[in-house]
């Protein structure tokens, strides 16, 4: 099974040989800590937006020249899934990062079973093109950033890459606001990476640096005989 966002006071958890968690609030045995970033969503909209870098602030603004289409998907089924995996594959190509392969498609299905999974993207209406995706891990209180991607690196005209650089900003702005209508407490920014550009990016957009956990804990040994042979297959590759 696995866990997010766990909380200071959560004891509770539901039985397992082997609990994967993803961006715990507090630390639990054998996890690795991280750094995020969360914004504090019962902040007003003014607030929030004064808390941006200035340049996110114009870019946002400026997306009211063009003919863009914010569309949330809060119940997505496993189409929207692969047009976001063939959209971030492409992005993924241009960007030297991994793809979103079977592990990742299993793990939004599950998400989308739970309805825990809430895809945003931003659309051209002149050319119904997608331009950028955002997916979601959401719960009653925490929306955490699970998958960003656009097509910037794919385009050599500066202004379409001007375009696509106003369309990520202003869906990543809206769907803060949606989150914030959704009564959300917090919007978690998805992770503090060693990519200095993709860090830099994500605090021009306000909030608070916060340490979080990520792993897996057995809790039996037919857990701790799992963890042994996943580790295994990790460092073989």
């Amino acid at each position: 099974m696995n866990c997010y966002f766990l909380k200071t006071g959560e004891t509770s958890l539901p039985p397992a040989h082997l609990i994967g968690f993803s961006h715990a609030y507090r630390p639990v045995n054998q996890l690795i800590k991280q750094t995020t970033l969360l914004i504090d969503l019962t902040k007003s909209e003014e607030q929030l937006l004064q808390d941006f870098h200035r340049t996110n602030r114009k870019q946002i603004r400026q997306a009211t020249n063009y003919d863009f289409q914010i569309e949330v998907i809060d119940s997505p089924n496993l189409t929207d899934i692969r047009e976001f995996q063939k959209f971030y594959n492409k992005f993924a190509k241009y960007t030297n990062t991994y793809k979103c392969g079977a592990f990742h498609i299993k793990t939004m299905e599950l998400l989308m079973e739970t309805n825990n999974l809430i895809i945003t993207r931003i659309v051209s209406r002149n050319s119904n093109e997608i331009l950028a995706y955002q997916v979601y891990v959401a719960d009653q209180d925490t929306a955490f950033s699970l998958y960003s991607a656009s097509h910037f690196r794919s385009k050599a005209d500066a202004i379409d890459k001007r375009m696509l650089s106003i369309a990520s900003r202003f869906l990543l702005w809206q769907s803060i606001l949606y989150f914030k209508r959704r009564k959300n407490l917090v919007y978690d920014m998805g992770g503090l990476t060693e990519n200095k550009n993709i860090s830099s990016f994500k605090m021009e957009f306000g909030g608070e640096i916060k340490e979080v956990y990520s792993g897996y804990e057995a809790t039996s040994t037919l857990g701790k005989l799992v963890l042994f042979g996943r580790t295994i297959k990790l460092r073989k590759g």
